[in-house]
């Protein structure tokens, strides 16, 4: 085995092989994991290429939108920080075939991260490369494409349009907008990565997250900040409800 050591440094090393290998598993754990369900395997092989997030935080999306679709949980599907829409889409794919009337609303700046701040410690520091002053300045990193999230939900998935709202911008300066018309919702998806970004969209429309309705924290475990903002905010409000774990990292709770 110490043979194949060498082999197995330089496969590591190619980024061609180690996306190769990630789709695999992707798409394996897909299959083995849904071989009664193929509508749901035909709608992830769609979603593959608009998202970052693992097949099983995605199969989280899909089963708490059919729970709110099933248990008639009012309000609107909301994600913070959508890349190319894949998880947002995989909730209007789900209200369109309950033949709701529900609105899915996405907000992303479309121009990357923003600046982290101190708060989110040295992990992200580095990864914006010490630029931590919290600036609504985009870093670059996970910038995603207006234009691939309008084809997913409107040519390839055939979403209609009248069900979609696409804030772009900062949060801080769509969220005030939208509130007028974003009055309750059912699914809060965030994957805002930072303390700022997530304290703020909690503190701003939590209390409109109805009763039965969901929040879902994609980067609760992965960033420092992010686990310090949703902590800060549960003893701030006294808020008791129970952490429910998605793959060790991510997670979600119910209002």
């Amino acid at each position: 085995m110490e043979m194949l050591e060498p082999l197995k440094e330089v496969l590591r090393k190619n980024a061609a092989f180690v996306s190769w290998y990630r789709k695999g598993r992707w798409i394996g754990g897909l299959l083995l994991g849904n071989l009664f369900n193929p509508g749901k395997i035909r709608l992830f092989l769609k979603l593959r290429p608009y998202t970052m997030v693992s097949q099983k935080r995605l199969s989280n999306v899909y089963e708490l939108a059919h729970k709110v679709e099933a248990e008639n949980v009012p309000g609107a599907f909301v994600e913070f920080g959508v890349w190319k829409g894949g998880a947002a889409a995989c909730m209007a794919v789900v209200a369109k075939q309950a033949d709701s009337e529900r609105i899915v609303w996405l907000f992303d700046s479309f121009e990357g991260l923003p600046e982290p701040t101190e708060k989110d410690g040295e992990v992200a520091a580095s990864f914006s490369l010490q630029r931590t002053s919290g600036k609504l300045q985009s870093i670059d990193k996970c910038v995603g494409q207006l234009e691939d999230v309008e084809k997913l939900f409107f040519s390839i998935l055939k979403i209609p349009r009248e069900h979609v709202r696409i804030a772009k911008g900062w949060f801080q300066n769509t969220v005030p907008v939208a509130k007028c018309e974003l009055l309750q919702i059912a699914i809060l998806r965030l994957d805002a990565d930072w303390y700022e970004s997530t304290k703020y969209v909690l503190q701003e429309l939590y209390d409109r997250v109805a009763q039965g309705g969901y929040v879902i924290v994609d980067d609760y475990g992965d960033w420092e900040g992010c686990k310090r903002a949703v902590d800060e905010f549960f003893k701030e409000r006294s808020l008791k409800e129970q952490f429910h774990s998605i793959d060790g990292r991510a997670i979600y709770f119910q209002k």
